[in-house]
């Protein structure tokens, strides 16, 4: 096991006492090379000299709260997780909080085939979504209750753009959905009644990263500005983050 590995172990058992310390617990005195020889041999001695440096310059950074503490560790775990895996996250991903903790390892490479995205209802924060994905030629639902299901795609360039009105008026007013996501609604009266109508029109992400994981798929859709994370994961529910 590398040096890199017992000093990330070690940090998180430091976060660990320094946390119960914060929180005003009062653990015995546990030396550091104790600490980083959890493993299978002990530390080398050049890690064993960088912690020091690596704990003062926290320190002398911010206060130590219980909050950072954690959030230093958890971080630590991650990368300690990540190091175990052997297929490789796309760096479009590996920013996401505690991805391999939540998602598990990579199982492929990340996919950058365009996707299509529909907002459904009436204003932001929007909690129901349709997505198209082009490598599998299917839609996505992501219901409100935070629930996913999948579709086969079986529009095609001949059909009409909008392929129902039932809310009568014209096609665009108040908005439908169009094209793909158009033909699956308007074959469900049931998506009707839990989609409600489109916000803007469909579009693609201007930027797609889409990787399989243990636990689920990640997708981050690029657009402008903003990033929209969605995690579909394999139990059937669903998530979404976004970064401005």
């Amino acid at each position: 096991m590398s040096a890199l590995t017992y000093w990330r172990r070690g940090f998180v058992a430091i976060c660990l006492l320094l946390l119960l310390a914060a929180c005003g617990a009062e653990p015995e005195p546990t030396p550091v090379v104790t600490l980083l020889a959890t493993a299978t041999q002990p530390p080398t001695q050049a890690v064993v000299s960088a912690l020091p440096t690596a704990m003062v310059t926290m320190a002398a950074q911010s206060p130590v709260t219980p909050t950072r503490v954690l959030t230093a560790a958890v971080a630590a775990m991650d990368d300690e997780l990540a190091l175990a895996c052997t297929q490789e996250t796309d760096i479009a991903l590996a920013s996401y909080p505690e991805l391999h903790q939540l998602m598990g390892c990579a199982l492929g490479p990340a996919i950058f085939d365009p996707v299509g995205i529909n907002e459904f209802g009436a204003e932001p924060p929007f909690d129901r979504f349709m997505l198209w994905f082009s490598h599998e030629v299917q839609i996505y639902t992501l219901l409100p209750d935070k629930r996913w299901q999948v579709y086969a795609d079986s529009w095609t360039e001949d059909q009409p753009t909008f392929a129902c009105n039932p809310l009568g008026g014209e096609e665009t007013s108040p908005p439908l959905p169009r094209r793909g996501f158009g033909k699956l609604w308007c074959e469900s009266a049931e998506l009707q009644t839990i989609m409600g109508t489109v916000a803007k029109e469909e579009r693609l992400c201007q930027h797609t990263v889409l990787q399989p994981f243990q636990r689920g798929r990640l997708l981050a859709c690029y657009e402008d500005a903003t990033i929209r994370y969605f995690r579909i994961m394999d139990d059937g529910s669903w998530d979404q983050m976004l970064v401005q």
